[in-house]
């Protein structure tokens, strides 16, 4: 390699690392469900007057965007805005998530405004995060490090994990405005940065689509898909039918939906070769048998029982926590994440994939246990721990995921991970809740339920290739 390549070589590295790191540090900080979420929860709480459940499920609304990742990994890996598949999207991203935010800060009395320009900022958000997740994913293959790159995103999500509920806490005392001008400003510094810092190859206009590239075969749902998608329409009418999970319900039919789009997208006619393109994507994503595999893997660790909007009512309701100390030890289990991100970045080069993801997976399931001691005196040794083993098996998991996704489709099937990831972090809160309220279950039960559940996710490591799980980092796997 020649001088030249070698120095344009790690500019490029050294442009994916500034912008992977400023978009991840900024669409986490600048989240609802970050910064925004004591403020917006105490909001509903106290100036609304909702309870757990309602709360719960405004939050599965208001974030529901984030469902919807794989629409938007079909469009920045498939329909390039004048030849950018990232940049633009990235920056219009940002810039529309910091315009919702001023629009909440001056509509935060109404319900119906506040859910909306909610649902209009997550989905900005998740624009600008796809893209990120498609520039990650394409330096991680580029340069043969995963695990390097996908620890330094956690490190700024972890950073922002830290000082956005630490702030949280004290902006929930004040007016709503602050909490939305703060979150504002953080997502156009980010746009402004990655205009002034990526360049992107323009992409070429796709030529016209000869005979042979339309008579290729289309996808066609196996069985097996079939059958899944039967069984999760009958799970979802169940819960419509019953007015306690009509929510749930829905919710899980709007997810549905979404797959229905995206399998119409791989099968519709179309000699428009952008929409072809896309489709020979989605046959990949369809295909692989590995990321299917992580996608059910994501599934049952993040749809559990959640704790976070119950545990928050018990710190306030029942061990009357201050909001500053309940930010405080979000915050402080955040630092402990930050500190796993930088633990895993120097291990996961000594040790393959499997021995990274069981170990963590079972720590998790284990610790998730000392809730059940959970008081005030407890209380920072439990975030300590929990935080830590929890951003150590979330990192082996999107290790999986980024090894899992085939080339090509970078944003697409990164962002079919993450999606998963976020629709059963919310829908594992309106279950918690939903079990407190609507059954009667105690807190100390769902943390039973929820170390379970996390320890079932390990009867699948089996199923996975030994290629990818045997590899360590910095070795080349086989999809």
């Amino acid at each position: 390699m020649s001088e030249t390549t070698e120095r344009s070589h790690a500019a490029r590295l050294r442009a994916y690392l500034i912008i992977v790191s400023v978009a991840a540090f900024a669409t986490t900080f600048a989240q609802q469900r970050m910064l925004g979420s004591l403020p917006t929860l105490f909001l509903l709480k106290e100036k609304l007057h909702l309870g757990k459940e309602q709360v719960a499920v405004f939050f599965l609304w208001a974030t529901f965007a984030w469902n919807l990742k794989p629409i938007a990994g079909v469009l920045t890996d498939a329909f390039p805005i004048f030849g950018s598949r990232r940049k633009v999207y990235l920056v219009a991203g940002a810039t529309g998530a910091a315009f919702c935010w001023i629009a909440l800060g001056f509509f935060h009395d109404s319900y119906a405004a506040l859910l909306g320009f909610s649902i209009a900022l997550n989905a900005a958000i998740v624009f600008a995060s796809t893209a990120m997740g498609g520039l990650q994913v394409e330096a991680s293959q580029a340069f043969a490090a995963p695990g390097r790159i996908t620890s330094l995103r956690q490190i700024f999500m972890s950073i922002a994990q830290l000082s956005a509920p630490l702030l949280g806490g004290w902006l929930a005392s004040k007016a709503f405005g602050f909490t939305a001008g703060i979150a504002a400003t953080v997502l156009i510094a980010a746009a402004s940065v990655t205009l002034l810092v990526l360049k992107e190859d323009a992409r070429e206009p796709l030529k016209a689509l000869s005979e042979i590239e339309l008579a290729q075969p289309r996808y066609k749902p196996s069985v097996g898909v079939l059958v899944g998608i039967a069984a999760f329409g009958a799970a979802a009418m169940t819960c419509v039918t019953n007015e306690e999970t009509r929510s749930v319900g829905i919710s899980l039919l709007a997810l549905l939906a979404v797959f229905f789009m995206i399998i119409g997208l791989a099968v519709v006619p179309t000699r428009n070769p952008v929409i072809f393109k896309a489709q020979g994507q989605l046959t990949q994503i369809l295909g692989s048998k590995t990321l299917w595999l992580a996608v059910v893997m994501l599934f049952l660790i993040y749809t559990v029982p959640g704790l976070y909007t119950s545990l928050t009512f018990k710190q306030s309701d029942e061990l009357h926590f201050s909001k500053d100390f309940i930010g405080r030890l979000t915050a402080w289990e955040a630092a402990m994440g930050l500190g796993a991100a930088f633990a895993y970045a120097a291990i996961c080069k000594h040790f393959n994939l499997r021995t990274l993801l069981i170990g963590s997976v079972l720590a998790n399931a284990l610790l998730t246990l000392t809730y059940l001691l959970y008081t005030r005196e407890t209380a920072i040794y439990i975030h300590s721990v929990t935080g830590f083993i929890a951003v150590a098996s979330e990192l082996a998991l999107m290790d999986l995921a980024v090894r899992s996704t085939p080339k090509g489709c970078e944003a697409l099937g990164f962002a079919l991970m993450m999606s998963i990831r976020n629709f059963g972090i919310a829908m594992s809160d309106v279950i918690g809740t939903k079990m407190i309220d609507g059954y009667g279950f105690k807190f100390n039960q769902l943390v039973l339920i929820n170390a379970t559940t996390t320890a079932v996710v390990l009867l699948f490591v089996p199923m996975l290739p030994r290629a990818i799980m045997l590899a360590r980092e910095g070795q080349p796997t086989a999809k």
